[in-house]
């Protein structure tokens, strides 16, 4: 029986997961990941991360009795990497993609290069959860370190590296570095040049679903997979979830509702890749013949437990009786919540606007208003943010978006699903899949081996429907008022908002 395993390095979990060949999970096991705090910020120690992954993988094999696996793929977040020196040791933590501590780094690129010469080269803007601004944050405040440094890997590539000793990344994880040319496909040597960093930090590309090696007696030892056991390149955890989602099959946009929500839309093959950014992001999926255009609500889930946490109860934090609580107060109340509106700015602003300054609001607040109409304005908030989210997708790709497929956690929010089908005015279809990202890590694994003819082969063996959501007819009048409300909400505010994140 073959058997197909994901590692999966997310922001909130560590993961791995076997599963059968028609997407069907064998088991997986997990652990909250081990995030640090020094007077730099947040980090991840590497070593730490690979033990993890170690002890996860053994787990994995005893817990459910695997006899072996037919080949292994890795999934994670992007733009947070591990600087090696020339014998392959960490020189400095990982600097989790929302450390803001580059921003200063990201400001350099903007006035170097500039956000237009940039945008053309790479399909990126001068953010600083990029990697760029990461490197050059070592450079600038770890010299000493910066010296040492050979090679940037993106997390995922580390632990490719642990597993095999091969240093390569694929294309949807150098799409995210900020130094990488689309057109040319090659590593930018104006952008790494302007900021006095060199092309040969970053390693050879390979396209995910490529055999990377085979897993070498030192992990062998250390993880308990057998010696040569085959490890195929994985890429860029959003993705993976669009691949087990089954949105290359259907070609419609994935919507990975977690911590961020993240929307993915996919250009045909071979198609060029849209030269107006409209507050999007474009970069190579999985299959390099085919560009992506990304974009995300930087406090979606967050939201939501930030909600949970501070104006629906304490005491029932993180329970279930808490959250499906929040969920029946929120049903409770109109659509409209009688004129409340929350902008759920918590983090910043992502696409379309990519404002750090901006921040979370609720408008229209009275004292008629109770716990239950905040709970239901910042689910609808969240929607009428992904409203905008959709509209510039649509304005990027000149393509009119018909529905979306849903993962992650909000997906199991059915409420929430229905209301974002609602203001949206999309069907809203939940794939048949309890882990996505590791699915789809899974599916490159056996894309690499022969298992799947390729990543179309794959999607049609595994994916299967769960439920679907249709737009309600009587609630379209009130969201659209609303949706015109709320657009006109950030800009009144941002300059209100610069002023206080000042003060912070």
């Amino acid at each position: 029986m073959e058997t197909l395993v994901a590692v999966d390095i997310g922001t909130t979990n560590w993961k791995v997961a076997a599963f059968h060949p028609d997407g069907r999970l064998i088991g997986s096991v997990d652990t909250p990941a081990a995030v640090h705090n020094d007077h730099n910020g947040q980090y991840y120690d590497p070593e730490e991360l690979w033990k993890m992954v170690c002890t996860l993988l053994m787990q994995l094999s005893q817990r459910y009795q695997i006899p072996g696996v037919t080949a292994l793929s890795v999934s994670s977040m992007t733009e947070t990497g591990v600087p090696l020196d020339a014998t392959g040791m960490p020189v400095y933590p990982a600097i989790p993609w929302y450390d803001p501590r580059t921003a200063s780094q990201a400001q350099q690129m903007d006035q170097l290069i500039g956000p237009g010469r940039l945008y053309e080269l790479t399909g990126l803007d001068p953010n600083p959860i990029f990697s760029v601004p990461k490197i050059a944050w070592i450079r600038d405040n770890e010299p000493e370190r910066y010296t040492r440094v050979t090679t940037w890997l993106p997390i995922a590539d580390y632990v490719n590296y642990r597993l095999t000793g091969e240093i390569a990344t694929d294309y949807s994880q150098a799409s995210r570095t900020l130094a990488y040319e689309l057109d040319g496909r090659r590593w930018s040597s104006e952008v790494l040049e302007a900021m006095g960093l060199s092309t040969s930090l970053f390693p050879p590309i390979l396209a995910a679903g490529t055999m990377l090696g085979g897993v070498t007696a030192v992990a062998a030892r250390e993880t308990g997979l057998s010696q040569g056991t085959p490890v195929v390149m994985g890429g860029h955890d959003h993705h993976c979830a669009f691949l087990a989602a089954g949105a290359l099959i259907d070609d419609v946009v994935l919507d990975s509702s977690g911590t961020v929500e993240s929307i993915m839309t996919l250009l045909p093959p071979d198609k060029p890749r849209p030269r107006r950014p409209n507050g999007m992001r474009v970069g190579f999926f999985l299959d390099p013949s085919r560009y992506a255009t990304m974009g995300g609500i930087l406090a979606s889930g967050a939201s939501v437990e930030w909600v949970l946490r501070s104006i629906w109860t304490e005491s029932t934090k993180g329970s279930p009786e808490g959250y499906l609580g929040l969920i029946e107060a929120a049903r409770s109340i109109p659509p409209g919540c009688n004129g409340l509106c929350f902008v759920p700015h918590l983090l910043g602003a992502g696409a379309p606007i990519w404002d750090p300054g901006a921040r979370g609001a609720f408008v229209g607040l009275c004292a008629d208003h109770s716990r239950a109409h905040l709970v239901r304005a910042v689910f609808e908030g969240l929607c009428l943010e992904l409203r905008n989210l959709l509209d510039a997708v649509e304005t990027s790709f000149g393509a009119r978006v018909t529905a979306l497929h849903t993962v992650g956690g909000g997906a199991r929010n059915h409420f929430w699903q229905q209301l974002k089908a609602d203001v949206t005015g999309l069907t809203v279809n939940i794939p048949d899949v309890s882990e996505s990202t590791a699915l789809g890590a899974a599916m490159l694994a056996g894309v690499g081996t022969g298992v799947y003819r390729d990543m179309v082969d794959a999607s049609r063996s595994t994916f299967r429907l769960q439920q679907r959501f249709q737009p309600s007819e009587k609630n379209r009048a009130t969201y659209n008022r609303l949706r015109e409300v709320y657009a006109d909400i950030y800009p009144k505010l941002r300059d209100i908002n610069h002023a206080l994140c000042s003060m912070e």
